[in-house]
């Protein structure tokens, strides 16, 4: 077995290990008669072991979990049912004196196996969780799903379930001796607990046997079904689960797409749902609970440590209320009335209700609250402070970090509409918006509606711009307008720590930072600031810290307008507009900005021996290609014999020279590799791998694109002004060509790199 481990810093004397999913699919035939017929049930691992170090400033603790990389299993499906099972071995080890504790849930909040994972094909058929329980586990009915402990094992946890010659010798269907406990759905996970060691009996490298099995009966439809299964691991410390505030870039890009974790807000210890959305972000998926009152009762003060402002703001009294309170915009007011409660009220008078137990109501916020008293009655524009968590924010009301950019990802309205199903759907897994109601000084609207805040003031200075869906006439409206002063519903989106946003990152941090080479990997990822893509960086042997992933800003924000770079948050001297993004067959022009976007997530998977130099490289995106005027922010059109000083990369981020210290020659010679244009097979491998991490993206010319064939880096350097030719940094894997000084025609789009510095 080879295992991998992976590293993500945390502090706090606590231990939890956020993340370690098995991908179950699972091969069934079914037929209509009573021949037996093998299938496979091949669960795959999806991510590595997972190693969590945590620095509690004395020392550090860990906690590891290993299991098997797959887990093949043959399912064998009769008229009648017929179980299936195969065990997984967990090993846990910990250095902490608490010893831990381990659960098992499915990565989501839904425990059926559907086919292909997708719970669209629910009709056609699926698994559903077995009746049973840890204390009290059941024989599977036909097609159910559960797992089962290894009593020999000896813990009070296994006690209940057979003994394990119950699972290894069982060959026909399901008896009395073969027992088993449903999977529990993630927001449920502290259900099912599986294993416990506290410091008087910690065995170091615990072995632990789990048994995942099924009851197939012919009655489903043919198909792969799959599930994805989490272990969770903590040591009782000072929190049970990390902190919000702790959360970091590096964390939100590992998690994969719709899979959850939970965090705690250290403000005061509730813990809340997180789940990396299809719109590359982290949302909260549980809805803010903060009181304006901390534990002791007194008035709640937010510092910049712990929450989204700038500098400290304390709730004054009355911030709390109750039910029956004029609502005002003139001061904060937070309704805590139903910050526990859960959906309950649905009948048929409010038929697009959805009973979702596993998501809270959380309070209700008028804007002056959810702003921490920015949002007062004569504000207007857009609040840049917040009761969210510090690294989190509220969301906007368009763009990129928006309800309807985030709604669109999923197939659902952007804009306004009369949509039931959208309804629905927004109730459930992965997004869980609940129908929390709001407070207008008299009723809550539970069950019936929800409204949830932006941080944009609408152009009616008294209204905001909302989220709101109403489940009884199907509204679904990410783009309503929404009374200052009603209490709505907080979701905070992730928008990464201020010292790992690219736009803060300064010289001191550059200086700082470790050098990678190709041995040792010091790679810190970090977020841009107008899109929330994530991008790594490294110092590199040159002394520059660079971009070591492609710039893939789109020159649309989210799916709203077309992108404007400011002097903010961009390298421009004024506030410069791009273009819509285009995909190939679009012919190319060196005096408009184009931005081919069709390969921004992809990464190199067609190396062949078409290709000698082409290395497979999963962990680097190809990024967006861009002609040389999106490459310099639209300013490359004019005519010039010099450097262009402004770019599309983030603030204080800048195009490389072709000479001088910051250029592609520089870094070339500090790695004695080729400085001028040669043919040189291992220059192409060696850019492509650590520390460089150069892609073969590719380049567009009107009609093609030529991934894993070529590479193309802009510089900001024109080579002849007659031309409209640029230098360039470029490589082919085909014919060996390792062109550092390359130069060609300002209309191609090719990739971006920025490094740090004027």
């Amino acid at each position: 077995m080879s295992n991998k481990h992976q590293q993500l810093k945390l502090h706090q004397s606590f231990i939890f290990n956020p993340k370690h999913y098995r991908l179950f699919a699972l091969g069934l035939f079914a037929f209509l008669c009573a021949y037996i017929v093998a299938s496979t049930f091949t669960p795959v691992q999806t991510s590595d072991a997972s190693t969590v170090i945590i620095n509690n400033n004395t020392s550090d603790f860990f906690i590891q979990i290993t299991s098997a990389d797959t887990l093949p299993l043959s399912v064998t499906a009769k008229p009648t049912g017929q179980l299936s099972y195969k065990a997984d071995t967990i090993n846990l080890t910990t250095n902490s004196d608490n010893g831990y504790k381990l659960y098992v849930s499915t990565s989501s909040n839904d425990n059926n196996i559907y086919q292909g994972g997708d719970a669209s094909t629910a009709s056609e058929g699926y698994f559903q969780p077995g009746s049973g329980t840890i204390a009290a586990p059941a024989v599977l009915s036909q097609n159910t799903w559960g797992f089962a402990l290894n009593k020999s094992q000896s813990t009070s946890i296994s006690s209940a379930f057979a003994d394990v010659t119950a699972y290894v010798n069982d060959t026909g269907a399901p008896t009395t001796e073969s027992t088993w406990a449903a999977v529990p759905t993630f927001a449920n996970s502290e259900t099912a607990k599986i294993s416990e060691y506290n410091a008087s009996n910690y065995p170091d490298g615990t072995n632990l046997d789990i048994y995942y099995g099924v009851n197939a009966s012919t009655t489903l439809p043919t198909g792969n079904y799959a599930t994805e299964v989490t272990y969770t691991a903590f040591s009782e410390g000072v929190n049970v689960f990390p902190t919000m505030q702790d959360f970091t870039s590096a964390q939100c890009d590992a998690m994969r797409t719709n899979t959850s974790i939970n965090l705690s807000d250290a403000r005061d210890d509730k813990y809340y749902r997180v789940t990396k959305m299809a719109d590359g972000h982290c949302w909260m998926t549980d809805n803010l609970a903060l009181d304006g009152t901390d534990k002791a009762g007194n008035q709640r003060t937010l510092t910049p440590n712990d929450s989204n402002v700038t500098s400290n703001y304390t709730f004054p009294a009355g911030t709390d209320i109750e039910n029956d309170t004029t609502s005002v915009d003139t001061a904060p007011q937070i309704y805590s009335g139903n910050a526990n409660d859960v959906t309950s009220e649905c009948d048929s008078s409010y038929p697009d209700c959805v009973v979702n137990t596993s998501t809270k109501y959380g309070n209700l916020y008028n804007f002056m609250a959810a702003t921490a008293g920015q949002g007062t009655a004569s504000f207007s524009g857009t609040a840049t402070q917040s009761v969210c968590p510090k690294g989190w924010r509220l969301p906007d009301n368009t763009g990129d970090f928006s309800y309807a950019n985030l709604f669109g990802k999923y197939g659902l309205p952007t804009a306004d509409s009369t949509d039931q199903s959208a309804v629905q759907t927004v109730q459930q897994s992965p997004l869980n918006f609940s129908l929390t109601g709001r407070y207008d000084s008299s009723s809550m609207h539970q069950a019936y509606s929800a409204s949830y805040l932006s941080r944009t003031v609408a152009n009616n200075i008294s209204r905001i711009f909302v989220f709101h869906i109403n489940s009884e006439g199907g509204n679904f409206l990410p783009l309503t307008g929404g009374n200052k002063y009603y209490g709505q519903a907080v979701r905070c989106v992730f928008a990464g720590q201020s010292d790992e946003i690219m736009q803060n990152f300064t010289a001191t941090q550059c200086t700082n930072l470790a050098e990678s080479t190709a041995e040792v990997d010091n790679r810190k990822t970090m977020i841009d600031s107008r899109d929330g893509k994530f991008y790594t960086i490294s110092k590199l042997a040159d002394g520059n810290c660079w971009m070591t992933s492609n710039l893939a800003l789109d020159g649309m924000d989210g799916l709203s307008t077309v992108r404007t770079l400011t002097t903010a948050d961009s390298n421009v001297t004024q506030d410069r507009t791009l273009a819509t993004n285009i995909t190939n067959g679009t012919s190319s022009a060196w005096d408009t900005v184009q931005i081919y976007s069709g390969n921004a997530n992809s990464v190199t998977s067609t190396c062949n021996s078409s290709y000698p130099d082409c290395i497979v490289n999963d962990t680097n995106k190809y990024g967006n290609l861009y002609n040389w005027n999106a490459a310099t922010a639209g300013v490359g059109k004019q005519a010039t014999t010099t450097d262009v000083t402004e770019s599309v990369c983030p603030l204080g981020w800048q195009l490389p020279n072709n000479t001088g210290t910051k250029s592609f020659s520089a870094l070339m010679s500090a790695y004695s590799l080729p400085t001028t244009n040669v043919v040189n097979r291992v220059a192409i491998q060696t850019i492509q791998q650590s520390p460089f991490y150069f892609p073969l993206a590719g380049y567009y010319d009107s009609y093609s694109v030529y991934q894993s064939i070529y590479a193309n880096y802009w510089s900001r350097t024109i080579y002849t002004i007659s031309t409209d030719a640029v230098h360039y940094l470029s490589f082919y894997s085909d014919n060996g060509y390792f062109y550092p000084q390359n130069h060609n025609n300002k209309y191609y789009g090719f990739s971006v790199r920025c490094v740090y510095g004027s």
